[in-house]
């Protein structure tokens, strides 16, 4: 059987690559498509209309969505009863839930239960497909069906006073698919994609986990604790480490993936990331739950959590969480990202207006090669376009010290320069000048 994919023209902001081109777990969607749906045995053909498809039973899916090798197969295997089928996910999942907004899903009932439909198909016809009626036909025609699901949903803690709750639930899951709209599917794709690569990793290696799960025991047995011992022994043993890393021994590595060249400095915890190649993680510098693109620079100190880069950036940041970073940014490290708002769902630009994304925890994106320099502050939900340079009020900079500067006296930047700080008399003289320089502009 072959797959077709066809287009479906989305350009993702800030970045303006076509959405085939989006980065998820270090990889190309359209690479992730390729081999999910050739390690299924399928021929997989990128088309540009439905004139290119040429078979009567066939797959079908779009460039824009993402979908992974548990929901696939299971979807092959119920294709082999024949007959045209799309494939959903529980509609009242924490998965589905959490993905959904911003995306326009269909919705069925199947044996009582309802799913989220997504454009992901097997279909056939008495004939090959024509036109886009026909297709369109043929996917009408599809039977809904339930992929293989089952979703573990862990708590993780939160500060309850500033976000008003005490844990932030999260779907642990190999079962995902989503249709990529917007660049905060892109960060939940992300986050996502680190349990689906430890899941197939582990289907995939069984020796190799045998072998990790032994070194666990050993580790929890040594360590002269019960529980707390094989937990962080097995944090410990379950990284997958590439070719010539270069980890210092004080490095702490908790079920990590590492590409290949990857330096890790002294001091410094990685803990449930995916590292691509030739990342520098340099000392103290905490990398937590986050996917990190090939030839990133992290800096000393830094901290990234539930945080996504795309390639060759400088993630230089003092604290910040669940942002998404463009190809070649620089960051450095006193940007803030407000990911936090205390009332209400946070709000994204999509579709020309501001929307909802389900939660009040959620940070920013940096397009591609944007700068953002000393005291940057960013509010959570928006996209900076690309190849944007934010700088702090040269204003509120130091830049000129005179000669007859008061001492033992405080002192204040003001213009680039330090002036006396106002007492209330002079503050009130200030103001009362601000207002007669207002109304002779008026009456001018």
């Amino acid at each position: 059987m072959k797959a077709y994919v066809l287009p479906s023209g989305k350009r993702i902001a800030p970045f303006g690559d076509p959405v085939s081109e989006s980065m998820i777990g270090n990889e190309r969607l359209a690479d992730i498509q390729r081999r999910v749906m050739a390690a299924a045995g399928l021929e997989v053909i990128f088309v540009e209309s439905v004139a290119e498809i040429m078979d009567r039973r066939f797959v079908l899916t779009y460039d824009d969505v993402f979908f992974t090798k548990r929901v696939f197969d299971d979807l092959m295997r119920q294709a082999k009863a024949g007959g045209g089928l799309r494939c959903g996910l529980p509609a009242e999942s924490l998965l589905v839930k959490r993905t959904r907004p911003l995306q326009k899903l269909d919705e069925a009932e199947v044996d009582g239960e309802k799913l989220a439909l997504y454009r992901l198909y097997v279909l056939e016809g008495d004939s090959v497909p024509g036109s886009e009626a026909e297709l369109k036909q043929l996917m009408a025609a599809a039977r809904p069906v339930r992929a293989r699901f089952k979703e573990k949903v862990i708590g993780v803690p939160t500060p309850p006073n500033i976000v008003g709750y005490s844990h932030y639930d999260h779907p642990v899951t190999s079962s995902v698919v989503m249709e990529i709209g917007h660049w905060v599917h892109l960060l939940w794709a992300n986050q996502l994609s680190i349990q689906i690569h430890w899941v197939e990793t582990i289907l995939g290696r069984k020796f190799w986990t045998a072998g990790r799960l032994l070194a666990t025991g050993l580790g929890g047995l040594l360590s002269g604790a019960r529980v707390p011992g094989f937990k962080w022994s097995a944090a410990k043993s379950f990284n997958r480490i590439g070719r010539n890393c270069d980890i210092h021994p004080t490095a702490r590595l908790e079920f990590c993936q590492l590409g290949d060249n990857v330096r890790v400095g002294a001091y410094a915890l990685v803990r449930g990331s995916l590292l691509g190649d030739n990342v520098q993680i340099e000392d103290r510098a905490n990398v937590i739950f986050s996917v990190i693109g090939h030839d990133c620079f992290i800096s000393k100190n830094s901290t990234l959590v539930f945080c996504a880069g795309y390639p060759e950036g400088d993630l230089c940041i003092n604290g910040i969480q669940c942002t998404l970073f463009g190809r070649k940014v620089a960051m450095t490290s006193l940007v803030r990202v407000v990911d936090i708002k205390a009332k209400g769902e946070i709000q994204v630009l999509h579709e020309g207006e501001l929307q909802p994304v389900g939660t009040n925890f959620l940070g920013a994106c940096f397009g591609h090669e944007v700068f953002a320099g000393l005291d940057v502050t960013v509010q959570s939900g928006r996209a900076v376009p690309n190849g944007t340079v934010l700088v702090k009020d040269p204003d509120s900079i130091l830049r000129s010290i005179p000669e007859s500067a008061p001492t033992n006296t405080p002192v204040m930047i003001e213009g680039g320069t330090t002036v006396p700080v106002p007492t209330r008399e002079t503050k009130a003289n200030h103001t009362q000048k601000a207002s007669r320089q207002r109304e002779n502009k008026s009456n001018s």
